[in-house]
């Protein structure tokens, strides 16, 4: 009966902290490190994801630190950010950002992402801002800095 209990025990261990292979990692404000600088990740708004496959995802504090890390990566990479207007996670190809001096992020990447590339117009035209259209234009070196 003991050598059961043990057996369920582990089992609901095992299953209890599997990270979900389809989906954008959990965070968990100020204890998530970010992969690329260290810092706590303490404002989900700015905080953004990526994998690799066949790996864990790496988790990042700033957009910025996101764009840092990715452009060292060899191989495809699955992306999600978090969309400034309710916070939700949005999948990286879908995403449009706002670059602007007027945004404050953890590590001063100056980047936001939003789901509706009607809502970065509207936000990079009220703060000086400028709309990077696509996650490819994010991380070339041109774009996005």
């Amino acid at each position: 009966m003991k050598r059961l209990a043990m057996l369920g025990a582990v089992v609901l261990l095992t299953t209890g902290c599997a990270v979900k292979a389809d989906g954008p990692p959990e965070i968990v404000v100020d204890r998530t490190p970010c992969s690329h600088c260290g810092m706590l990740i303490s404002e989900p708004i700015h905080a953004a994801a990526y994998r690799s496959a066949g790996t864990a995802p790496r988790v990042f504090d700033d957009i910025g630190c996101l764009r840092d890390a990715a452009r060292t990566e060899v191989g495809p990479l699955t992306y999600w950010f978090h969309d400034a207007d309710d916070g939700a996670w949005i999948d990286g190809p879908t995403a449009s950002f706002v670059t602007s001096p007027d945004i404050r992020t953890p590590m001063g990447g100056g980047l936001i992402a939003y789901r509706n590339p009607s809502a970065a117009e509207h936000w990079a035209a009220r703060h000086r801002g400028r709309v990077v259209r696509s996650l490819a234009d994010l991380l070339t070196k041109e774009s996005g800095s």
